[in-house]
Parts: structure tokens; C-alpha cells; sequence
């Protein structure tokens, strides 16, 4: 370790040994790389939830527990508690879905959830309505379909977008290349994933061989979220987000490196000044083949920097706001072994999704559909939209 890494690890530890962790870093230190109790209550049928602590775990594993508001009132009043089922997200960086995988989904909401699907602003899907019981059958079926969940919640690198269509042109095809294999790349190594849902390894008596390269046994103080952009169309919402990479084309169309943007959240909690929105600073240039490296810089500095007595102040623009762009960016640097240059000019002219039909680079023409608040479903005596996308998949073979 050099002399500059040890001065940084002593102000952590000084820095997190000065206040009280948070509960949740407590709760992650103890879980044995995300495995809590989670195995043992998936088989207690007594209840329908899981405990406190393993509620914030299987975030981690892609999912939250939930329950039916509108039954709340007539279950109390009845002495039963609360009408529990989970809500499970898919990870699908870009959002690149297979028409066989979309039966397989639709196929899953009929089975095992509430019968529809709901398409997030984040480019995946969410199921509704999951019982406890159900859950490993659902999460088997998610991994036949060559999906999974993993970090799609938690203190993690979650779900990484990118320009909503990869076919668009080679820029565009470049902007999914590098989602997916950010995503990929900081995906959690724990093998709990695989233990608890698809009958993978026995968990007892394993831990001892986990290592989470990028994560540690804390993992990040809190979420983290990244996206990667091609101008001049924003409908990623760049400044609004942890960490973005914009694309820089050269007269050609091809990408010759990327932007890189740190620091931008718009979350805050009303009445409580330390908490506010912040849009993102260009940090600096990235070639191409550093953008991993830079992407994985970014997520260490937050992890070993980051705030993690208060979960409300735990988000990188916090950590950079304090810090100092300067002392991050130079952080970052030190940890990939070379300057990023300066920022090269880019516009964005738009940063809403562009519907209808658009003509790609291949001469294809690529359709984006209006789906209101993101639902799939069929409504009696209404439009049957998870019909009609059932029947547009059955015949494409994309």
C-alpha cells in the first residue's frame, strides 16, 4: 500500500469510528456477503414476510418487500397481519430484451406474480404480487429466461441505462456495449445469489471464500446509479445521476472516448437542509478502453469516501460537494494510473425518449411505444396491451 493509500485508510477509519454507523452498515457487515437469514425464512411459513434485518438485504438480490395497502385496515381489524407479497426488478443494463425473453416474462407475471408487468424509468421490468412462497420458483424461472436480479436494489452499482436503442447506430451500439459491461464488471461476486434461489452451493460454512473485489464486506454506503449518453439526445437524464459517460464522436460517427460525469442526484427529504439535489460535474476525458477502469475508480472512491453514519448523506454528490471536485478527480487518477484529459465539447439538444418510428444506421425502422406510468396489462372492455406485445414477440425473432 502506498504512503498516499495508507493516509486515506487511516481518515476513513478515523472518519467512521468519530459517529455511529448506520443501521444498514451494521446489518451488511453481519450478513455474510448478503446472505443474512434469508434462507431460513424463505421457509418459515408462518408468516408471509421475511425479518427487519434480511428486509434490507434482499434489496440486494433485486427485490422489496411490500404489501396490499387497501387490505391493511379489514387484516387489522381481522388480527392477521399484513397482506405481504415482494416486488422483484430485473437487472437488464440498456434494456435489451429478447422477444423469447419477453414471453418468458410475460409468461412469469401470469404465473407467479399479479398478472402484469411494469416498466421502470430505469430500463428493466418489475413483477407485483410475489408471495413468499413463490419466490424461488419465480427467481428459477427469471434464470431459465437468462436474467437475473442481482444489484437491480441495494447499496450497489444498480441497473446501468443507456440510449434507448442500440441499433440506432454504431454510437449508439457502443453506449450499450459499455452499459453492459459496466454492469457486468460491477456486478456483485458473493455467491448468495445463487445459494438461496437457485440451489447453488450449500450456504453454511462458505463465506470464508467470498471476495467482493470492488465492494468489500459493507459494500457502498448507499445506492449508486450510471448511465451512458449519446448526444445530442439526454433521455438518460445524465446530470441526474451518479455517474455518466457521454460519448465523444469522431467525423465518422465512432466513439473516440467519453465524458465522464460525477456527483448528480436529484433525490433530497423536505425540511432538512443538509439534504438537497445536485446536477453532475463533467469530471474529465476517458479513452475508451480506460472507461472501465474509470467506472470501477469512480465506485471505490464513493465506497472507501462515502458517508456511512447517515444513509440521507450518503450519496456520491455529497461526497463530492465535501471533497471537492479537484481532490475526487485526482482520487480517481491516482487509482486508475493515469490523468483523465479535460472535457471534450458535446451537445445535448433533448432529454425526453423520442416515440415513434426512427430509421436506424441498417435501414431498419425501430418503433418506441407510449406505455402509460410503464404498465403492461389487459384491461376488461379496455386496450389489451400485454396481449398485443405477447403477440408482437410470438412473431419476431430479434
Amino acid at each position: 500500500m502506498s504512503a498516499a493509500a495508507a493516509i486515506i485508510k487511516t481518515f476513513i477509519e478515523k472518519k467512521n469510528m468519530s459517529k455511529e454507523l448506520s443501521r444498514n452498515e451494521h446489518i451488511k457487515e453481519a450478513s455474510g456477503y448478503l446472505r443474512g437469514t434469508l434462507a431460513e425464512g424463505l421457509t418459515d411459513v408462518v408468516t408471509g414476510s421475511i425479518s427487519e434485518d434480511d428486509q434490507q438485504l434482499v434489496k440486494f438480490h433485486g427485490m422489496y418487500l411490500q404489501d396490499d395497502r387497501d387490505l391493511r385496515a379489514e387484516r387489522t381489524k381481522k388480527k392477521l397481519e399484513k397482506a405481504y407479497s415482494f416486488m422483484i426488478r430485473l437487472r437488464i443494463p440498456g434494456g435489451v430484451c429478447m422477444p423469447s425473453q419477453w414471453l418468458q416474462i410475460d409468461r412469469i407475471a401470469q404465473d407467479y406474480a399479479n398478472g402484469t408487468l411494469r416498466l421502470t424509468t430505469r430500463q428493466t421490468f418489475q413483477f407485483h404480487g410475489v408471495i413468499k412462497s413463490n419466490l424461488k420458483a419465480t427467481m428459477k424461472a427469471i434464470d431459465t429466461a437468462l436474467l437475473d436480479t442481482l444489484a437491480a436494489c441495494g447499496d450497489v452499482n444498480r441497473n446501468v441505462l443507456a440510449s434507448t436503442n442500440p441499433n440506432q447506430s454504431r454510437a449508439h451500439r457502443a453506449a450499450y456495449d459499455l452499459a453492459k459491461s459496466i454492469s457486468d464488471h460491477l456486478l456483485p461476486r458473493t455467491p448468495a445469489y445463487r445459494e438461496i434461489w437457485l440451489d447453488g452451493e450449500k450456504i453454511a460454512g462458505g463465506e470464508e471464500e467470498v471476495t467482493e473485489p470492488v465492494y468489500g464486506r459493507t459494500y457502498l454506503p448507499r445506492k449508486f446509479k450510471t448511465v451512458v449518453a449519446v448526444p445530442p439526445s439526454n433521455e438518460v437524464d445524465i446530470f441526474a445521476q451518479d455517474l455518466g459517460f457521454i460519448a465523444i464522436l469522431d467525423r465518422k460517427g465512432e466513439v473516440e472516448g467519453w465524458n465522464v460525469t460525477v456527483g448528480g442526484g436529484m433525490g433530497m427529504t423536505h425540511g432538512e437542509e443538509d439534504t438537497y439535489p445536485r446536477t453532475a460535474d463533467v469530471m474529465g476525458f476517458c479513452q475508451p478502453e480506460d472507461a472501465l477502469a474509470v467506472a470501477e475508480a469512480v465506485v471505490t472512491v464513493q465506497r472507501d469516501w462515502g458517508d456511512r453514519t447517515s444513509r440521507k448523506h450518503a450519496r456520491l454528490k455529497y461526497t463530492i460537494e465535501d471533497r471537492g471536485l479537484a481532490a475526487f478527480r485526482t482520487e480517481v487518477e491516482r487509482r486508475i494510473g493515469k490523468p483523465l484529459g479535460d472535457p471534450r465539447p458535446y451537445s445535448f439538444d433533448s432529454n425526453g425518449d423520442r416515440y415513434g418510428w426512427v430509421e436506424g444506421e441498417d435501414g431498419r425502422h425501430h418503433l418506441t411505444l407510449f406505455i402509460e406510468n410503464g404498465r403492461v396489462r389487459d384491461i376488461p372492455d379496455g386496450p389489451s396491451l400485454m396481449t398485443g406485445l405477447r403477440r408482437i414477440a410470438e412473431v419476431h425473432d430479434g
